[in-house]
């Protein structure tokens, strides 16, 4: 099974890595920058192309993996869908709702898969807070917090609005994405961003940057629940947790492993004892985890049922309406 990885940069490598442990996959990868696709596929013992044309007209190639920034995606996927090609691609779909909507027609029309990749969805920690909401295992929810940090500064791009980089794109939507499979579709109530560090040193060098580095958005459930996502590009050491109150208990969990998860329930409630229940998650390679998802997919000729394709465009209308709505600045 030949998958064709287009862009070589830092995400990429982590899809390499996640690809290696599968068996009966072969890589072949692409960049713009011929230098970069070389030393990749050096890295990694695999095939390299200088033109993309060689990797979307060859026959054996199944699926394309974009790893490439937000802004290029449309062209891409719409080549590679042209080309009958499966698509994962690196979040989001696109800059922009419509032109999203426009793939997700021609991925259809083509019959072809078309996966994104949030991969939080995939973490054990987070699967059981799925599992203890279904089962009202802490009654009906209504307040739930996301949580999102991490230091940025890894690649100019990222913190520049031009080439879809700042605290939305990158990491804001890994929690809209969790609060939308945990609760279904969110109304927006409000929403504030900031840039609180307007020059980043990135790779040895001091640059002034416009994209936001902080988020926090505010939303409602259809069923009532109160929802606050907040999300930045300033917290020198990564942090993240999930924690939702509800009328029989409640629960906090994160991706990271040294934080435990704790399940509060007020009384018993199945597996579960009165009072605080702990458990523990080792690390966990989320990217293996998806991407084995994304090719039984291609193989059983299904399309994804953990993280389908709808769910993508509806975190982009969401996105779409904080970028209109949110306050800009306030710290100030």
């Amino acid at each position: 099974m030949k998958i064709g990885v287009i862009g070589c940069g830092n995400i990429a490598q982590k899809h390499m890595l996640g690809y290696r442990s599968i068996k009966g996959v072969e890589l072949i990868v692409y960049d713009v920058n011929a230098d970069f696709a070389k030393k990749l596929a050096e890295q990694f013992d695999c095939r390299w192309e200088r033109h993309l044309e060689n990797i979307l007209g060859d026959g054996a190639v199944i699926a394309i993996d974009i790893c490439t920034p937000t802004p290029s995606h449309e062209s891409l996927v719409l080549m590679a869908i042209q080309a009958g090609k499966h698509v994962f691609f690196e979040k989001p779909l696109t800059d922009n709702l419509e032109s999203a909507q426009r793939l997700q027609q021609a991925a259809a029309t083509a019959k072809l898969i078309l996966m994104g990749g949030f991969l939080y969805r995939f973490h054990p920690a987070y699967e059981l807070v799925k599992q203890v909401l279904e089962e009202k295992i802490i009654g009906q929810p209504y307040l739930a917090h996301f949580r999102l940090g991490g230091r940025g500064s890894h690649r100019l791009w990222k913190h520049q609005k031009a080439q879809g980089g700042g605290a939305i794109n990158e990491m804001l939507v890994h929690m809209l994405d969790l609060a939308l499979w945990y609760f279904g579709k969110m109304t927006i109530m409000g929403a504030t961003q900031a840039t609180v560090l307007p020059q980043r040193e990135v790779q040895g060098q001091l640059s002034q940057v416009d994209a936001e580095d902080y988020v926090q958005v505010q939303l409602k459930s259809a069923n009532g629940v109160r929802i606050v996502c907040q999300a930045d590009l300033i917290t020198p050491s990564y942090m993240n947790h999930v924690e939702v109150m509800g009328t029989e208990g409640s629960l906090i969990t994160s991706i990271l492993d040294h934080l435990p998860t704790v399940v509060f329930c007020k009384r018993p409630r199945g597996i579960y004892q009165q009072g605080n229940n702990f458990f523990n998650f080792p690390k966990t390679n989320l990217f293996e985890r998806e991407l084995q998802y994304f090719i039984q997919c291609i193989q059983d000729g299904e399309q994804p049922q953990i993280n389908p394709l709808e769910d993508s465009l509806e975190l982009m209308r969401l996105m779409e309406d904080i970028r209109r709505g949110a306050v800009y600045d306030s710290f100030k």
